[in-house]
């Protein structure tokens, strides 16, 4: 397939807003919590199920998964050694495997703070794998706790990124919707693309 060619999130409201997803994003998440999360990476699943991807979720976390098993997804198992550059050949090991126009979903990034005891670990990780995830033309979810990490951690995840999207919710939310607030879209732009905007659960908009 071709470098940026446009897919689909499996939120319409999403595509429109961000011209598309494109091959070769990294899509990092920062959310208040992995429910949020969880609410996206669903819709893109099901969506490259549909389109007949090769689907990969990627867990190496203790949280609650972030996909359950189905037909159309691979889940594969990496274990997160306290030594950093053993996950991380075991990561690329996994994603060369896949080879080009594959898509991820992986475990929460913050994770990787508790078992490396550093959130710079956690960024260099990031800033070494999402160039290779880059050059095979695919796309990648990554979510993030917002308020967990440190200023420099967040900057290097953010200017090594294609995608990073902010995600909140006000105090007096019906706990049905949130907002999702572009923060960097890399190679596309358009007057209104960094605007927040409302996210529904039950329209799936």
């Amino acid at each position: 397939m071709a470098a940026f060619e446009k897919t689909r999130s499996g939120i319409p409201m999403m595509d429109e807003a961000l011209q598309y997803i494109r091959l070769g994003d990294n899509v990092v998440w920062q959310v208040p919590s992995l429910n949020e999360f969880r609410y996206v990476a669903e819709r893109f699943a099901q969506q490259a199920i549909a389109d007949r991807r090769n689907l990969i979720y990627i867990r190496f976390a203790e949280h609650e998964p972030i996909l359950t098993p189905r037909q159309g997804l691979k889940i594969e198992h990496v274990e997160l050694s306290h030594r950093f550059e053993n996950f991380t050949v075991n990561i690329h090991n996994l994603i060369e495997r896949e080879g080009y126009d594959a898509f991820y979903v992986f475990d929460c990034l913050s994770e990787l703070e508790e078992a490396w005891a550093t959130d710079l670990m956690m960024g260099n990780f990031f800033h070494l794998t999402c160039p290779f995830l880059f050059i095979l033309d695919t796309v990648a979810y990554f979510p993030i706790i917002r308020g967990r990490h440190s200023f420099d951690a967040i900057a290097t995840i953010r200017d090594t990124t294609q995608l990073f999207l902010d995600v909140y919710k006000e105090n007096d939310n019906d706990g049905q919707s949130f907002y999702v607030r572009p923060m960097k879209v890399w190679n596309r732009y358009s007057q209104t693309m960094f605007q927040p905007y409302r996210m529904r659960r039950e329209d799936n908009s």
